[in-house]
Parts: C-alpha cells; sequence; structure tokens
C-alpha cells in the first residue's frame, strides 16, 4: 500500500515528469548529473540521454573502449533502451549511461552520441563495438569519426549460418575472424575459404569482404579493445538490468530502478576494490619476483590473467638478439611451433618493450614473448612502460589526489551528501541552542536564516536547471508514443498474425503428423494395423465403456458412448 501511494504521489504531475523529478532531486548530492531530452510537436517525449558524476568518471579512466547494443521490452511504451558500458580496472563492466529513443533511426543516434559526448566533456572513445546495425554504424562514423568501430563477432558468425548455411563456412569464417596471422595470411585464407565454399559469387559474402576491416583480427591488431571482440557483455548487462526493470514500467519506474541495478553493480565493483587492495596472492609461478611485481600494480583479475601469461612463458625459447644503435631486437619462438616466430624489439633509453604480436598495444599487457625476455634479463620487476594505468589497482585514487577539484570534477556520492548533513545539523543545534537565549537574538537570527534559505533555493534550483534542457518548461511533458520495434519480438503481433504451427514428422520430414502416426517409417503398417485393432476391441465393448467429462465447476462426471 505504502508502494502505490509513493507512486501515485510521484506520477501525479505525469510519467516523464516525475523522471524528470527524479533527476533533479539527484542533482542536489550529485553536482555532475546530466540529462536532455527531445519532445515532438504534440510536447510527447522522444528521446532522453541521462549519466551521473561517478559514471562521467569511470568514462574518463576507462572511456578509450565503448561498447552500446539496444534492449527492447522494457518498459511498457516498448521504447528501445540504449545502455553505454565499458570495461572498468578490474575487467568487469561499467556503466557510462543510458539512453532511451522512439526509433533506432540514424537521426536519433545521432543526437544520443552528440548528447553522450557533451556529457563526457568532449572526449572521444578511442574504440567503438557493437552489432552489424547500419544506423548504429552510420551515426558512428559521424559523430565520432577518429575512433576504432568494430563489429561484433558474435552477429557476424550468426548471420553466415542464416545466410550460407553451411556450417563448414562458418567454422573458416570463424577461423579467418579470429586468427592471430598477418593481412598476406589472411588474405590467403579468405581466398582459400570461398573456393572452398563455393560463396565468391555470393552478395552477403562480398559486402563482409568489403568491411573486413572492422571484424578481421588481421586488421584491428594493435588497436586497443580492451580484449572485447563481441557484444556479450552488453547482453548480459541487458539481462542483468532485467532483474530490476519489468516491461509494465513506465519512465519513471525505469529510471528509478535502473538506477538500482547501477547501485548494484558498483558495490560490487567496490568488493572487487577492497580484495585487490588488501591481501596479497599465493604465488605459484617459476619467476616468483616477477609475478610479486605484477601483485602489486594490477588489480586481482588482471594479475590472474598475466600470471597465466607467466606460466606459458616457459615455453618461449630466444633464438638470436642482435644489438643496433639504441635497441636490441630478439628472435623468439614458442615450443612446437617452429614455423613461427616472434620479434621483440627493446629500447633501452626509454626501456620500452614491443612484440611483433601487439598484445600489449591490443589488450595492455605484455605477451609471453616480452616476459620471456625479461627472464632473459634478470629482471625483477616489470617495467613501467609495460604497464598501463587503467588495469592498476590505485588508478581511481590517483585520479583524485591529482585533480585538486575532485569534488567538483567527480560529483558527489550519497554517502558525503548525508555526512555533510550530518555534520551540518550538529552545528545547527549548537547555533539553535545559543540563539534561542534571548527574544531579540532569536528575532535577528530567524530572519537571517531565512534570508540565506532563500538564497540557497535559487542557487540550487538555477543548478538543477542547468541539469537538463527544458527542464524548467512551463508545460507538462506528455508520456512518449509506444512504438513498435525490431527487438520487441512476437508478443505485439496481431491475434492470428503468426499463424499455425504445424507439427513436423521427425521420421519422414513431412508436416502434419508424427512419427508415431507415420505411414512411411519403418514398422508403421504394423502399428496401423494394431491401432486398429485396439479400436475395434473398444468398439465391441458397447455402450458400458466410460469416459470422464470435465466440466466447468472443476470436477468430473461419467458419460456413456452410444
Amino acid at each position: 500500500m505504502y508502494n502505490a501511494v509513493r507512486q501515485r504521489r510521484a506520477s501525479r504531475n505525469g510519467d516523464v515528469n516525475g523522471a524528470l523529478s527524479f533527476f533533479e532531486s539527484r542533482a542536489i548530492s550529485d553536482e555532475k548529473m546530466f540529462w536532455r531530452f527531445r519532445l515532438s510537436p504534440e510536447r510527447n517525449l522522444c528521446d532522453i540521454f541521462w549519466s551521473d558524476g561517478p559514471s562521467q568518471l569511470d568514462y574518463h579512466l576507462f572511456g578509450d573502449v565503448l561498447a552500446f547494443d539496444a534492449t527492447y521490452g522494457r518498459n511498457k511504451y516498448n521504447l528501445p533502451v540504449i545502455v553505454f558500458s565499458g570495461v572498468n580496472h578490474h575487467n568487469h563492466t561499467c556503466i557510462f549511461g543510458a539512453a532511451m529513443v522512439s526509433c533506432e533511426s540514424q537521426s536519433s543516434y545521432v543526437w544520443v552520441l552528440q548528447q553522450f559526448l557533451e556529457c563526457m566533456g568532449g572526449k572521444f572513445p578511442g574504440a567503438v563495438i557493437t552489432d552489424g546495425d547500419r544506423s548504429m554504424r552510420l551515426a558512428i562514423q559521424e559523430v565520432f569519426p577518429d575512433a576504432r568501430h568494430r563489429l561484433c563477432a558474435w552477429h557476424i558468425l550468426k548471420n553466415a549460418t542464416s545466410h550460407i548455411c553451411k556450417p563448414i563456412f562458418t567454422n573458416l569464417l570463424r577461423n579467418c575472424m579470429l586468427a592471430d596471422v598477418d593481412v598476406d595470411e589472411f588474405e590467403l585464407q579468405w581466398a582459400a575459404m570461398v573456393d572452398e565454399c563455393g560463396v565468391r559469387e555470393v552478395d552477403w559474402v562480398n559486402d563482409l569482404y568489403a568491411k573486413k576491416d572492422l571484424w578481421a583480427t588481421a586488421y584491428i591488431r594493435g588497436s586497443f579493445f580492451a580484449g572485447l571482440r563481441t557484444t556479450s557483455r552488453c547482453e548480459s548487462l541487458h539481462a542483468k538490468l532485467g532483474r530490476f526493470v519489468d516491461r509494465r514500467y513506465g519512465v519513471h519506474e525505469f529510471v528509478i530502478n535502473f538506477q538500482r541495478c547501477v547501485d548494484f553493480i558498483r558495490d560490487n565493483e567496490e568488493e572487487l576494490e577492497f580484495r585487490s587492495l588488501y591481501g596479497t596472492p599465493v604465488l605459484q609461478t617459476e619467476f616468483p619476483e616477477l609475478e610479486k611485481s605484477a601483485a602489486m600494480e594490477y588489480t586481482r583479475d588482471i594479475f590472474f590473467r598475466l600470471r597465466e601469461t607467466l606460466k606459458s612463458s616457459v615455453r618461449i625459447k630466444i633464438l638470436d638478439r642482435s644489438e643496433m644503435d639504441n635497441k636490441v631486437i630478439y628472435q623468439t619462438q614458442r615450443y612446437m611451433r617452429a614455423g613461427k616466430r616472434w620479434t621483440v624489439e627493446h629500447v633501452k633509453e626509454c626501456d620500452r618493450f614491443c612484440c611483433s604480436c601487439k598484445r600489449m598495444e591490443s589488450f595492455g599487457l605484455p605477451c609471453v614473448h616480452v616476459i620471456a625476455v625479461l627472464v632473459q634479463l634478470d629482471r625483477s620487476c616489470i617495467p613501467k612502460s609495460l604497464i598501463m594505468a587503467r588495469w592498476s589497482k590505485n588508478v581511481k585514487a590517483e585520479r583524485v589526489s591529482a585533480d585538486g577539484r575532485a569534488g567538483e570534477v567527480l560529483g558527489e556520492t550519497d554517502s558525503v551528501f548525508k555526512s555533510r548533513v550530518g555534520a551540518f545539523l550538529q552545528l545547527c543545534k549548537r547555533y539553535a541552542m545559543l540563539a534561542c537565549v534571548k527574544e531579540t537574538e532569536y528575532k535577528k537570527c530567524s530572519s537571517r536564516v531565512v534570508e540565506e534559505i532563500k538564497i540557497l533555493e535559487q542557487t540550487v534550483k538555477a543548478g538543477e536547471v542547468g541539469g537538463g534542457i527544458n527542464s524548467n518548461c512551463g508545460d507538462k511533458v506528455r508520456e512518449p508514443v509506444p512504438v513498435r520495434t525490431k527487438g520487441t519480438g512476437t508478443a505485439n503481433e496481431p491475434v492470428g498474425s503468426q499463424g499455425i504451427k504445424r507439427r513436423k514428422c521427425s521420421a519422414c520430414g513431412e508436416l502434419g503428423h508424427r512419427r508415431t502416426r507415420c505411414t512411411k517409417a519403418s514398422g508403421a503398417v504394423d502399428n496401423g494395423t494394431q491401432v486398429s485393432a485396439g479400436v475395434t476391441d473398444l468398439q465391441s465393448q458397447g455402450p458400458s465403456r466410460t469416459r470422464l467429462n470435465h466440466v466447468s465447476g472443476g470436477t468430473s462426471v461419467e458419460e456413456s458412448l452410444t
């Protein structure tokens, strides 16, 4: 009952206006709260974007890789929800912002990305990964022209299965896409694949080849994507969001429960932060000095990844070493891989290592070849040039300490707001005890407090209005018009439009009957004879045979067959 009363009070000015009021209330404790929305000529909500202060902080630290995808069926208006996410220093998903759009057109995506760019202070992402949606791809080219765009590998393989319908082609395409090979070797593999499968003249295959720089590892290698190859993190995030929101929710309820989901994710991150800062993992490799150095620098999850690299480095041997002006070049080879070699360059002046496999540039961690060279050089710690700041356990603490205006830049959390309220109440109690001793002092202090309250109310209201465009509209914002989207499924289709699902025989493959009634399957004649005989026996029993009929009252009666 209390929840129903609270919801009615919150939505008395309308569903969308309740959501905007929620943003304004959040802006009191979070100075960096940001929201923008667009209206139709009839003042119906079309698009809306929002992001809070901690999300903006996460983007400034981990915004080098951006992933987003649309999810459907999360509100009663069927508006597609777009969640912008990335990878934090624990190799877990973090949320940068969210949006609801009325349609998945190029103009809608352009508007959302422009608001996202304005919210983040004009910082462009280094890489973006999405599915193959054309409107999304064109919007990224317009708003983020310098970002490296990558298509989801899972969606490409799914489309290959539906367009070509050859399992061998899907397997060969997966090898071409994910194999860590050079460009020349990729071209040879592609030519051999299309000839073997006979798909050289297929238009879909030719279009896919024209976009090879968006999905082939041979062309993407060296670009930092934090290990992302698919949008599976987005799908996992959407599934987690489904635990907090429901398709019957309006905009106001969705925004509130979406924030609950964000808080849940941040609580898990704080737990991971505690585990990384306190405690030391047990050393397991043959190089305890390097392993201990990695444990001191990286977060726990990233350290586990690097420890597997340390274990695998024993399979690498150095074949040759040649010195040049200011660098040393090492030729390495993996055990039982005599035909493949990797080159490691060591620049002595800046103590920089670079490998031909480009794993450091692609993921931000040193590869097994560089680790083998460090072992050869008897290094006791990992060089600073091989430690990417985004994987460090102190990346957030260093950002706050380096910025003198941390409270204004990073935004205030609810805990800081509540701490300020508690401390200020103690001062008010002391002020009240002194001001109420005499009548003259009481009147003078009361009038002064009233004036200060009026000034603060005007200041806070001006700050709230600055958070969102049209947030101080004279007229109320109307609810969005329900839409039909490509991802809402068959639940909203008219009754009868889906057709009748006919059964398919597992023996002969024809429609309209089961295997037990199939006349073409082996033993069908004997089964048919037995069934006919059984029917004859039942009919010979006469009217004494009975059957059970269910009635509306939930009970059953017996009725004789004539």
